[in-house]
């Protein structure tokens, strides 16, 4: 019992009694939930505290309307968008001004389990990210290696492109460094 009371009291004591910085506290996590509702194959996606929404179809082909972006091509949008996210806050952390992006994604997704209920795997066969971006990381070879290890570190921390990667999926990636206009 002795010992939570010292703790607490040693706390009380090293607490400053002046904050030198407003600067908030970094998330630990974020939380997240959303609610699909719909019929057939169009489904509309709330996201709880928000405003927006989305909603998703599919393909004619799999009795879809096509009347929306089907789950599939959201995944490529978020690993698209989310790849952006990412290196704004990498290039954030590491003093690096960015500008434009060009993000485009290529992927082939079979259909054999998802259609005709062979056994396997219904995930992506492969998938391309291709991302041209504005930085004001010079050219040259120390460039490169800023520019490089930027690319790393963005991939690295990107929740998306980590999921497509231990997925299993065949994966590449090809950026460019275009100067900040």
């Amino acid at each position: 019992m002795l010992r939570p009371t010292l703790t607490r009291s040693l706390a009380k004591v090293a607490r400053p009694t002046r904050l030198f910085s407003t600067t908030p506290r970094p998330l630990q996590s974020i939380p997240l939930s959303i609610t699909g509702t719909g019929t057939g194959t169009q489904q509309h996606i709330t996201i709880a505290d928000k405003s927006y929404t989305i909603s998703t179809d599919t393909y004619t082909t799999l009795g879809g309307q096509d009347s929306q972006p089907s789950p599939v091509s959201y995944s490529l949008a978020s690993l698209s968008s989310c790849n952006q996210v990412t290196g704004n806050v990498v290039a954030k952390n590491h003093g690096i001004k960015l500008g434009k992006w060009h993000v485009t994604v290529d992927a082939l997704l079979p259909t054999a389990v998802l259609v005709k209920g062979e056994q396997g795997n219904p995930n992506w066969e492969s998938v391309k990210l291709k991302a041209r971006v504005q930085t004001d990381i010079p050219e040259g070879e120390k460039g490169k290696e800023k520019f490089q290890f930027f690319v790393e570190e963005v991939e690295r921390r990107c929740p998306i492109t980590q999921l497509f990667k231990l997925s299993g999926v065949r994966f590449e990636s090809e950026w460019v460094n275009e100067k900040l206009e």
